[in-house]
């Protein structure tokens, strides 16, 4: 298989370092950029590109008009639109110009993997079928009834894998929209919390938020039957009070069979009315989103009450010992602050959020002579503090949820040189959260009054971790955490 190409089209230079970057990172394409339609055109001149993304807002050659022109002269390369979240109504339009899908800023990296993915697939087809170049007829053959199904039904996939991967409902309800927009080709859409006759809407496209008042009728309606309700044109549009220019559908979202919220969809892009088909989609698109918010909201109490039980044993082991009262609170406080100041992807400060809770839960399985002891630890007694790590990982392996948290909490004390324990993992082995913590372990653990000494100085304990950047610790790491509030010494908090 030849190596995909694919364009960057976009006149802000961060947004394409960034796409770029994203793009290379889920997959072996190669990139090139463009500052505009302009450039972009005279670059697919000489061919060989897979994939473009191109920005709607541009100068000299707009994104709509390159768009337009790439479709005469290349009718077989699959575009991608870049839209700010304010423009979808535009990247809807793009699409019925010939767009293959949108992705909207500021962009997720799992998002991009699902559409160079699902790109990646039908390429590689194509190859198969035609080789990389193919040739027109193959092409247009392929752009025909049953090859448009085949493109709904790989978008359908697409939206609803993109749902699934979501396991926060506050990004849930903002997204919930945006994805509606693309799986219906809608220009308005709006998810509310239904709150007796008052519809509270949280999100929206093409449309306001606002606390709108429904007719008691329509509330009526919607629980009763638990269906989409078609509203035509002409009548009264429930969240702008405006009679209706295009067709409606509300569509009731059920959670412990009581209707709580309602997403609403309106002017189709296409102009016509939702068919039967439309409709039953976004019937079942409305059904997984309640699902998956009742799921997220049971994942939610699942979560804290384990997290709340863990903690308490974390404060049942921290009250054994009253010097490191608060120790694990401080700990991940230090450790989030350095995974954001490297701009750490949400699961991994997630994962340091619960974990550094956790990271030294294996202290329990420590007799209280050796974890108190003022004086020096004899070599056994050392050989059963390195254990609590392993004990720890042996506590949470049951759960089976949370594998970047184990990796936390057996591998914080790993040293970058390798020589740590209790797996020697050296370098880039240990796993980056891993890394992270042992810097704020440490620097909490000498900042802090200990049975066998003194809390030493910020001022100590920072030239002692720089001066154990690249044996003990990441050096990289160690000039993101001098970055940081704390390592600046401007944290307020009491060590």
């Amino acid at each position: 298989m030849e190596q995909h190409r694919v364009l960057i089209v976009d006149d802000d230079p961060v947004i394409r370092d960034i796409l770029s970057s994203m793009v290379q990172s889920v997959s072996d394409f190669t990139t090139e950029v463009a500052v505009d339609g302009v450039e972009g055109l005279e670059k697919l001149e000489d061919g060989g590109f897979d994939i473009v993304f191109t920005d709607i807002k541009m100068p000299r050659m707009g994104g709509l008009e390159f768009i337009r022109a790439l479709r005469n002269q290349h009718p077989e390369i699959p575009i991608v639109v870049i839209s700010a979240y304010a423009y979808l109504e535009t990247a809807v339009s793009a699409m019925r110009e010939g767009a293959f899908d949108f992705i909207t800023k500021p962009f997720k990296l799992h998002e991009i993997k699902f559409i160079i993915h699902r790109l990646q697939n039908e390429l590689d087809i194509l190859q198969k079928i035609g080789g990389k170049n193919g040739n027109r007829e193959l092409v247009r053959s392929l752009h025909t009834e049953i090859y448009d199904k085949l493109k709904e039904i790989s978008l359908m996939h697409t939206v609803f894998s993109e749902l699934d991967e979501i396991t926060d409902n506050r990004e849930l309800f903002e997204r919930c929209v945006s994805l509606a927009v693309k799986l219906l080709k809608v220009k308005e859409a709006s998810f509310g919390i239904l709150e007796q006759n008052s519809l509270n809407i949280i999100h929206a496209a093409g449309t306001t938020e606002k606390r709108v008042e429904l007719k008691p009728k329509i509330v009526e309606m919607l629980k009763r039957d638990r269906k989409p309700l078609v509203m035509d044109v002409g009548q009264l549009n429930p969240v702008t009070l405006t009679p209706l220019v295009a067709q409606m559908l509300m569509l009731p979202l059920i959670l412990k069979d009581e209707v709580f919220g309602v997403l609403t969809l309106g002017r189709k892009s296409d102009g016509y009315n939702f068919n039967d088909e439309e409709i039953e989609l976004a019937r079942t698109f409305s059904k997984k989103l309640s699902l998956k918010i009742e799921n997220n909201a049971l994942y939610d109490i699942f979560y804290n009450n384990l997290l709340n039980t863990l903690k308490s044993l974390v404060l049942t082991i921290e009250a054994r010992d009253s010097y490191t009262k608060h120790h694990s609170e401080r700990v991940t406080k230090i450790s989030v602050e350095i995974a954001e100041m490297i701009n750490c992807p949400s699961e991994e400060i997630d994962a340091i959020k619960f974990g550094g809770y956790l990271h030294d839960i294996g202290k329990i399985g420590v007799r209280d002579t050796v974890l108190l002891k003022p004086s020096r630890l004899t070599d056994e007694e050392f050989r059963e503090i390195r254990m609590h790590p392993v004990i720890g990982d042996n506590i949470i392996k049951p759960l089976g949820s949370f594998p970047n948290e184990r990796l936390i909490v057996r591998h914080h004390h790993e040293r970058f040189d390798g020589t740590g324990y209790p797996d020697g993992l050296g370098g880039e082995d240990i796993p980056r959260v891993a890394r992270i913590l042992s810097i704020a372990d440490t620097y909490d653990s000498m900042t802090t009054t200990r049975p066998y000494r003194k809390a030493l100085s910020h001022e100590t304990a920072i030239e002692e971790i720089r001066r154990c950047a690249g044996t003990q610790f990441d050096p990289s790491l160690v000039e993101a955490f001098l970055e940081t509030r704390t390592g600046r010494g401007e944290s307020s908090d009491e060590q």
